[in-house]
């Protein structure tokens, strides 16, 4: 049984480096101009227009993205490691607190290494200020919240994953509505943030296993 758990644990592994592979695979993609037409389409069809769509659609995809900002993460996060700990899972709360973090670093590295511009389609609907590859809204949200209910969910796990994964879309989905990101952007952010959820849950069955 331990064998197998073991097997299992280490699938997390492939699966983390095997995201993280795609995402750096579309990095290239997209300095190749690969992903050009497909992106444009994309975020056309999705932004909105100030004094052309609702204001109530606007005012929803602005506030999904404020909760995916960095206040709300940190608050996630600090409370998913108290919960942790609270029930007596040290080495969960601290990969709690560690891999996120992790996560939103080397998203911002990725940005400086692939120097993307922001889309200029449409006008944005939020302030920006940083390079566009990947989504750090995108990759935080998946991170944290994937790992959180990975390592939190004793019970009705599946919900919770589902909850985790859908709260994650529509903040990434949140971006190219506010016109901000290109779609390869929030896809590489995704997956990028599932990379290191995976990651993450992998060290915590592996330090409580050997516990």
């Amino acid at each position: 049984m331990t064998q197998s758990r073991a097997q299992n644990d280490n699938r997390l592994l492939l699966f983390a480096l095997l995201a993280f592979a795609l995402v750096i695979a579309l990095g290239f993609a997209i300095e190749a101009g690969l992903t050009k037409d497909l992106d444009r389409a994309g975020l056309k069809a999705l932004a909105l227009r100030q004094g052309v769509s609702g204001d109530a659609a606007i005012t929803s995809a602005q506030v999904i993205t404020w909760l995916g900002d960095t206040a709300r993460r940190s608050l996630a996060v600090v409370a998913a490691a108290l919960w942790l700990w609270w029930n007596k899972r040290p080495r969960a709360a601290l990969a709690m607190l560690v891999f996120p973090t992790l996560a939103g670093v080397s998203s911002s590295i990725l940005k400086e290494a692939f120097a993307r511009p922001r889309p200029e389609i449409v006008p944005h609907l939020d302030v920006v200020t940083n390079l566009s590859f990947p989504s750090g809204h995108a990759t935080n949200a998946m991170a944290i919240l994937l790992l959180a209910a990975m390592a939190m969910a004793t019970k009705r796990r599946s919900s919770a994953l589902a909850a985790a994964i859908g709260v994650s879309l529509l903040i990434g989905l949140s971006r190219l509505a506010l016109g901000v990101h290109w779609p390869s952007d929030v896809i590489g952010g995704w997956l990028w943030g599932v990379g290191w959820a995976l990651l993450g849950l992998w060290t915590i069955r592996t330090m409580e296993r050997g516990s």
